[in-house]
């Protein structure tokens, strides 16, 4: 199954590191970086072909659109053109309280506080 992940997050270095795990773990994972959620749910919103499974990587505190504006916005479209998609909370934040207003979210798969391990990648890869 062709994997293809989305890794939006703020900071450029998290972006490049969690790509070359994503690679290393896969390497044929396509991954495409967004710097914030409003480009990243653009992108969502203008796939032209189907996607066999989408993986979105999501850090909560960006500018422009953060993770919580990200997905009270993707609640209001569709996404008809994706079969499987799964969305991941990847945060340098340990607030409690992040964690469980991520689980308010039926689309939030799991939460994970950065770094990630390569055991975490495997498992987000392999769900």
């Amino acid at each position: 199954m062709n994997k293809t992940v989305l890794i939006i997050d703020d900071d450029p270095i998290i972006r490049i590191i969690l790509q070359k795990m994503i690679q290393i773990v896969d390497a044929s994972a396509i991954c495409y970086q967004f710097e914030n959620g409003e480009v990243g749910l653009s992108y969502l919103k203008n796939l032209k072909s189907p996607l066999e499974h989408l993986i979105v990587l999501l850090d909560i505190n960006m500018p422009v659109l953060d993770a919580w504006g990200f997905l009270d916005e993707l609640q209001k479209i569709s996404l008809k053109s994706i079969d499987n998609l799964q969305f991941y909370i990847v945060t340098s934040s340990t607030d409690e309280s992040d964690r469980i207003k991520s689980q308010s979210y039926p689309a939030i798969i799991k939460f994970y506080t950065k770094p990630l391990s390569k055991q975490d990648v495997i498992d987000i890869l392999n769900s």
